[in-house]
């Protein structure tokens, strides 16, 4: 395959990732009405990980070693247990297009640190999107100062608050993700890091995870949602996601693909779930997507 049909697929991938995880935000906000956003992060990563359990066992990846384990375990902290249970927070204090949209300034994050630690240019333009971008995050925080969102200010702060650390910690992710598939498979990428951060959270579940299990197993629209988290979500655009990264010629490039995820995630929000886009939200995702534009133009000179 030529450099640039790899470079094509991979951005396919990263496409079509995006666009189940903007469905994400519409499922987790109506499961999140029954379930924690931490249970809900661990039932999710239980489905996912017995998928990629039964897969390594037919296809036998190779294992790390060595010192390859801290990447992985960097990977599973920064993805699974920070990244995800910040998403699912900061969608329980907001809604579900408001969560797709603060997170698709994940591209943002993902050139500064990839400047800092993967040696890429970090140019004015990144800066000035950047800054672009933060205006927009700050102009649907103020949305929820309103009086007639339906969320206490403090709330809604809290939720913009817990989304933007969901957008950077999913920056480092895929950075420890473009560094593990140097070496390793896509596949060993995202199975190891998704059970070590399904093991690392599992003892928060065990106080309380036979009244989670039995309150979803009496639920089959909620015990249905789990399973599409686990599987589509999770399963499935973890799998694209890293197989993106490993085909694209730079890591900068998944920023055009993330221009899927808040338009999946406000239709569906708005037809599913009913949710009402204001004109501040829209402005607002309007500065984070012109942060995004900003960013992608790629001039030959102007770099820090």
């Amino acid at each position: 395959m030529t450099s640039s049909k790899r470079n094509a697929w991979g951005l396919f991938n990263l496409g079509a990732a995006a666009t189940i995880w903007g469905s994400t935000f519409v499922v987790s906000r109506y499961a999140l009405a029954s379930v924690s956003f931490l249970y809900l992060v661990i039932l999710r990563f239980a489905c996912s990980t017995a998928l990629f359990a039964t897969l390594f066992l037919v296809q036998r990846p190779h294992m790390p070693r060595g010192r390859e384990w801290w990447l992985y375990l960097g990977a599973a902290a920064s993805g699974y247990v920070l990244s995800i249970p910040f998403q699912f927070l900061g969608t329980s204090l907001t809604n579900a297009h408001i969560g797709s949209i603060v997170t698709c300034a994940t591209p943002l994050a993902i050139v500064v640190l990839a400047g800092l630690f993967l040696h890429e240019h970090i140019r004015l333009r990144d800066v000035l999107a950047i800054a672009i971008a933060l205006s927009g995050v700050a102009l649907i925080s103020l949305e929820g100062l309103r009086p007639n969102v339906g969320v206490s200010p403090l709330h809604w702060l809290a939720g913009i608050a817990a989304l933007v650390a969901a957008a950077v910690m999913w920056g480092l992710y895929s950075l420890f993700l473009r560094l593990i598939t140097r070496k390793q498979s896509s596949l060993a990428a995202t199975g190891i890091s998704n059970a070590l951060g399904f093991f690392i959270l599992l003892p928060l579940f065990i106080p309380r995870g036979g009244e989670v299990i039995a309150t979803v197993t009496t639920r089959p629209v909620l015990a249905a949602a789990i399973v599409y988290l686990g599987v589509v979500s999770t399963f499935l655009g973890f799998s694209l996601w890293t197989l993106g990264l490993q085909q694209v010629n730079s890591v900068s490039a998944s920023s055009l693909m993330f221009f899927c995820q808040p338009l999946a995630g406000t239709i569906l929000g708005m037809l599913v779930l009913h949710e009402h886009v204001t004109a501040q939200t829209i402005s607002g995702s309007g500065l984070i997507l012109a942060g995004l534009l900003v960013s992608m133009v790629r001039p030959q000179v102007n770099t820090l």
